[in-house]
């Protein structure tokens, strides 16, 4: 690995010790909590008279302690497993074995920092990283700019999927800015989209389904829900390849209108579709107005 390499994956390792000792901090927190109400519980019986004592009912006071002793344990120990996870890779990539996170680890709020600021991926040779990678290169640096404020806005739509290939992408467009000696605009606060509402998701359908129809673009290329798309139709291309003297045959045109409309509707669709990828069979993939 090269110096640069190393730094960044020792960076990682570092960003993932500090998210444990910051869990931990939580785990000493809760049960200072704990305690705080156990002292409460001693002091009012110190304080309850003889006459009181037998009709006074401790029992809900001491559910409730159990409960939320039992609840942050549980909470705190998903946490922790997703932080060990997070190590493991880290470690794993400062020993030259890079892979990207599991979906499942990478969209967890505790790593949303690492999301919103994580390094490029020049090296991987994933269809949506490898076609962004080379239509950035290929456009202005004012276009990028632009790009990148909306590529890197939380969509009220993502899935967990969209979202953590979202900040992939982004973060390639934050580092070919800067090899050109710009200056991109920084992160949002947050991953996810504040709102979320029915409305929210049909506008930012409606989007997807235009910027859909507009053909083949950087900003095509650069819109993380929209890859899965790219894949089918890539994929159908391949299989249907081009019809004697036709350089669109027929059943690209559909399949190319038929994702529009089911874009628009608020699907996602993908290769693991039912049915062939150039059918016209609708399949549900997202529920525009569900909570992510």
């Amino acid at each position: 690995m090269s110096t640069d390499q190393v730094s960044v994956a020792l960076a990682g390792v570092l960003d993932a010790l500090t998210l444990v000792q910051e869990q931990l901090d939580a785990l000493t927190e809760s049960g200072q909590r704990i305690e705080a109400t156990h002292r409460e519980i001693v002091h009012r019986l110190d304080t309850i008279d003889a006459g009181q004592a037998a009709v006074t009912d401790l029992t809900p006071i001491l559910e409730m302690i159990l409960r939320r002793s039992i609840d942050d344990r549980e909470i705190m120990k998903t946490q922790l497993g997703t932080i060990a996870t997070a190590i493991g890779f880290a470690h794993a990539a400062a020993n030259g074995n890079r892979a990207p996170l599991p979906v499942a680890v990478a969209s967890d709020p505790l790593l949303e920092r690492f999301i919103l600021t994580q390094p490029a991926d020049l090296a991987s040779e994933e269809r949506a990283l490898t076609d962004w990678r080379n239509a950035a290169s290929s456009i202005t640096t004012v276009e990028l700019i632009s790009l990148l404020n909306h590529q890197q806005q939380p969509s009220p739509t993502d899935t967990p999927e969209s979202r953590v290939l979202r900040y992939r992408l982004a973060a390639i467009t934050r580092a070919e800015i800067k090899g050109r000696g710009g200056e991109p605009p920084g992160p949002p606060s947050t991953a996810v989209a504040v709102d979320r509402t029915a409305s929210a998701c049909m506008i930012r359908s409606h989007q997807l389904a235009e910027l859909w129809r507009a053909g083949e673009s950087a900003a095509l290329y650069g819109e993380p829900e929209l890859a899965r798309a790219v894949d089918i139709f890539d994929d159908a291309e391949r299989r249907l390849g081009s019809a004697a003297g036709v350089d669109f045959p027929p059943e690209l045109v559909s399949l190319h209108s038929d994702l529009a409309t089911r874009i628009e509707a608020g699907d996602r669709p993908s290769i693991g579709d039912s049915g062939p990828v150039y059918s016209n069979e609708r399949a549900t993939a997202v529920e525009p107005g569900k909570d992510r």
